[in-house]
């Protein structure tokens, strides 16, 4: 081959034919086929060696896009690698306080392979970096050669045994010392140990500066791997640090693949190994660099930069050129669906964070056993399993493929999506009880532990004096209520039971407080279904009193009994809804479209505060003994339950340390428009009458902090305010006033109207447009109205909703990225607010990440959560 000097680009040479190779698979052209699927031949993945094309389905079985891909070797200079004396391994630790269980085997690990044998005659040497909290970054010790940490109870093996933990993940401080050790002429591998998420000071600033680094080391003789531990990392963002560093992310599920992956990069460092290479991407859209013998699987639309081959390993990148559909047909080369070209395809792409598009490269390999074991991936733990398949079947076991079943089409996942799912039994929440002590027993907690009582200056806790006991044994419960978050991927079930109340300390129930009866008290909890995208409850067990309910449910597939699937209805049969087999959300089908959205929903929240603010409950005619008797028995006006609850520990930066509690990154969407952030930017109906409007009452007078619920007897007249010079209006104080105006008939515009009309709330609409002509309601009229056009305006909010945004927001909330329907670039606030000089942003909102999509945009906020965890 020809020679490549050290650090330049790569002339890239049509593949020869191996001298061994698996047989190839016969591969059906690719087509949607109707009918039943059928199964394809059995086969090894073979490493294809001529140009080949595929159709990029997407998970419905449609055509997304037509690629032709041609495989190349890399021209290498073999010769080069033996001319190195020296290799440098930067081990980077993390000792942040979740890393409290992992850090002692990780400890002893390192230990182990920096001591073996077999390493005595490697010119190889050693840096060790630990971090933790932003600024604490620690470097062990430095350039040391391996011999000197081999001898017997060195100082060095007394460093690596020193290291603990505290608090929280900086890991880019990690990196960015590791980068500073990297010399001229000598080949580093840096190797990233972590078991969370690099979010300290902030999620965003931590993914940009390590891309930066690995993307600054391009070109150096430097690769960069990446260790996940356990199933609380961030294994997305671990993945494309790899990606970019020229290395591979291991999934340590264990202490021996940790074991492995470093015994493999030592390895590496003390072999003859090969110059970096750049490939250039050229005439084509997108590449993806193979070797099963280095375990390496890298992607880019860029020039691919490949670096730590040994001089023996096998080398070869895909190519990637789109086309048209016109292009693709008469194109005369072979179709090559089930492919190591679309696996490639699939796995560049997963590693990049293209998970749509990783996904549908999968479905289209035809592979029913991958797709059915993936298709559903969105969070990090999913996305991990996905990545740990595809590479175990590339990378080393391609003879697995034979076992699969691969088919002539898409195997398209046709059972129903979770949030569609979600919706049908929220519509018959009276047609089904579920089994509470089921539910209890499968359900997996995501939150912070909380404990009974109120924690004092000294540290201790006082624990209530009253507790509940509840009245029965409720098995079988129903749901009150199923709420699907607007901002974040998750989504809650409801229940109530009935209580007592009874000391603690044990007596008689506590049947009545200063007068009032306690016959009717209920403790409502909360069970999150799904958290940030991941499913916490695998299956409800129910019972089902509407046969065509349980034939609705039959018919999706979803119901059990006994493992098999339901098909006998009986109302006393207790039957099990498997929610683990369904996609979160459904599949995305050509663009997403939301023009619109967000002035409709403004428009509905707008009218629905209105509405409210109106509409203020009248509290209980309570003395103030009475309030402050139920305050000390924990109650409410209302009757509602208040026990106070603390955390288990006294400081969280002692339980961050002691790896009790950890750390993940949740992210919040929200969408607005070019002119109004988001929703929340809107005023409440109280606050913008004070606002911009003056109230007269019958008087004469204008009166004092007006609010809606005080003129119900439409006894006053509405005028417009004389703004200060210091009131800045807004397109927030635009928008609103258009319809307050209407609303308030003083210029009737007929906006108002047309919503409320849309949402069936017709009644309220006669009143608007006989307020508009100077007629006043009956108050009993007005009540009824606004208190109807409320339930039906937040209803179908409620439904625009699921419609337009739910699916998108469960996406994003629980990749933190948007779907690859949606082409959008990413720009930072000051961009945004350089475009669009009507947006505000709070402190918080600046830290965000913006897209335009059409005429909206969409906010992604990534956000630090606490949890709990067992040691």
């Amino acid at each position: 081959m020809a020679k490549t000097p050290a650090g330049k680009s790569a002339a890239p040479k049509k593949t020869a034919a191996p001298k061994k190779t698996a047989a190839k698979p016969k591969t059906p052209k690719a087509k949607v086929t109707p009918g039943a699927p059928a199964l394809a031949p059995a086969a090894a993945l073979a490493r294809i060696n001529t140009r080949s094309k595929f159709t990029l389905f997407n998970l419905l079985g449609q055509p997304r896009g037509y690629y032709l891909v041609e495989p190349v070797e890399l021209e290498r200079d073999e010769s080069a690698g033996s001319a190195k004396s020296v290799a440098h391994s930067v081990i980077v630790v993390d000792r942040s306080g979740s890393m409290y269980s992992d850090l002692a085997a990780t400890k002893e690990t390192l230990l182990k392979i920096l001591t073996l044998d077999e390493y005595a005659q490697y010119n190889l040497l050693v840096t060790l970096i630990s971090y933790s909290s932003v600024g604490d970054v620690t470097c062990h010790f430095e350039r040391v050669p391996i011999r000197e940490i081999m001898k017997k109870d060195s100082k060095y093996q007394k460093d690596i045994k020193s290291i603990r933990t505290s608090c929280a993940t900086c890991i880019s401080q990690g990196l960015r010392m590791a980068s500073e050790k990297v010399k001229a002429g000598e080949l580093t591998a840096i190797t990233i140990h972590t078991d969370g998420y690099a979010n300290d000071p902030s999620s965003n600033s931590e993914a940009t500066a390590l891309i930066k680094l690995c993307d600054d080391m391009s070109g150096k003789d430097v690769f960069v791997n990446t260790l996940a531990y356990g199933n609380y990392t961030d294994f997305r963002l671990l993945s494309r640090v790899a990606n970019a560093g020229s290395g591979s992310c291991i999934k340590a599920g264990d202490i021996g693949a940790v074991y492995s992956s470093l015994y493999n990069s030592t390895k590496t460092l003390g072999s003859s190994v090969t110059p970096p290479i750049e490939v250039p991407l050229g005439e084509y859209d997108y590449q993806v660099f193979i070797s099963r013998g280095a375990g390496r699987a890298n992607g880019s639309a860029g020039t691919l930069s490949i670096r730590g081959l040994k001089s023996e390993d096998d080398a070869i990148v895909y190519k990637y050129k789109k086309l048209t559909k016109a292009e693709y047909d008469k194109l005369d080369v072979p179709v090559e669906q089930t492919s190591e070209g679309v696996f490639a395809f699939a796995k560049g792409n997963l590693a990049e964070g293209n998970l749509n598009t990783a996904k549908y490269a999968l479905g289209s390999t035809f592979d029913a056993t991958l797709v059915g074991a993936h298709a559903r991936a969105l969070t990090n733990n999913q996305v991990a399993a996905m990545a740990q398949d595809i590479d175990a079947l590339m990378l080393s076991d391609p003879g697995q493929l034979s076992a699969h079943t691969v088919l002539d089409q898409v195997p398209v996942n046709k059972k129903i999506p979770f949030l569609v799912l979600i919706n049908l039994l929220d519509a018959n929440r009276g047609n089904f009880v579920i089994n509470r002590q089921a539910l209890q027993e499968v359900y997996v907690r995501r939150g912070l532990k909380r404990i009974p009582g109120v924690r004092n200056d000294d540290g201790t806790v006082t624990e209530p004096t009253l507790k509940t006991e509840f009245v029965n044994e409720d098995t079988y419960l129903p749901i009150s209520s199923f709420d699907v978050n607007r901002n974040t991927a998750t989504m809650n079930m409801m229940l109530t039971r009935k209580v007592r109340l009874v000391p603690a300390a044990g007596g008689a129930p506590i049947t009545e407080v200063a007068g009032i009866k306690l016959d009717s008290l209920s403790t409502f909890n909360n069970y999150t279904l799904v958290g940030d995208g991941e499913l916490t409850v695998p299956y409800l067990k129910v019972k089902i009193s509407d046969k065509s309910l349980f034939d609705k449910l039959m018919n999706e597939g979803v119901l059990e009994l006994d493992g098999a699937p339901a098909t006998k209805y009986d109302k006393d049969q207790e039957y099990t809804l498997r929610l683990d087999q369904l996609p979160i959300v459904p599949p995305f089908e050509g663009t997403v479209e939301l023009g619109g959205v967000f002035d409709d929903l403004a428009k509905l929240k707008v009218l629905s505060s209105l509405c409210g603010a109106h509409l203020k409950e009248d509290a209980a005619d309570l003395t103030p003994e009475q309030v402050e008797e139920l305050k000390k028995h924990y109650l409410s006006k209302s009757l509602f339950l208040n026990f106070p609850t603390t955390n288990p520990y006294a400081k969280l930066e002692d339980a961050l340390s002691d790896g009790s509690v950890d750390t993940r990154t949740s992210y919040k969407i929200d969408v607005g428009s070019k002119h109004i952030l988001n929703l929340s930017k809107l005023h409440s109906a109280n606050k913008f009458l004070d606002r911009m409007y003056e109230v007269v009452g019958a008087d004469g007078k204008p009166m004092e902090k007006p609010a809606f619920e005080d003129v119900l007897d439409g006894s006053v007249t509405y005028k417009h305010k004389t703004l200060s010079a210091k009131t800045k209006v807004t397109k927030v104080d635009d928008f609103m006033k258009a319809l307050f105006d209407d609303f308030l008939g003083l210029r009737p515009n007929g906006a108002v109207v047309k919503i409320l009309e849309g949402a069936g709330a017709d009644k309220l609409a006669a009143i608007v447009k006989d307020r508009a002509k100077g007629k006043q309601p009956g108050r009993k009229e007005f009540v009824e109205a606004l208190a109807d056009a409320r339930k039906k305006l937040d209803a179908r909010s409620d439904a625009l909703f699921a419609e337009k945004l739910s699916a998108l927001v469960f996406y994003v909330g629980a990749t933190g990225l948007l779907p690859d329907e949606v082409e959008a670039k990413a720009q930072s606030a000051d961009v945004l607010a350089g475009k669009y000089p009507d947006l505000a942003f709070s402190k918080d909102e600046k830290e965000g990440t913006f897209f335009e999509v059409g005429d909206t945009i969409l906010s992604v906020y990534a956000k630090t959560e606490y949890f709990s965890r067992d040691k």
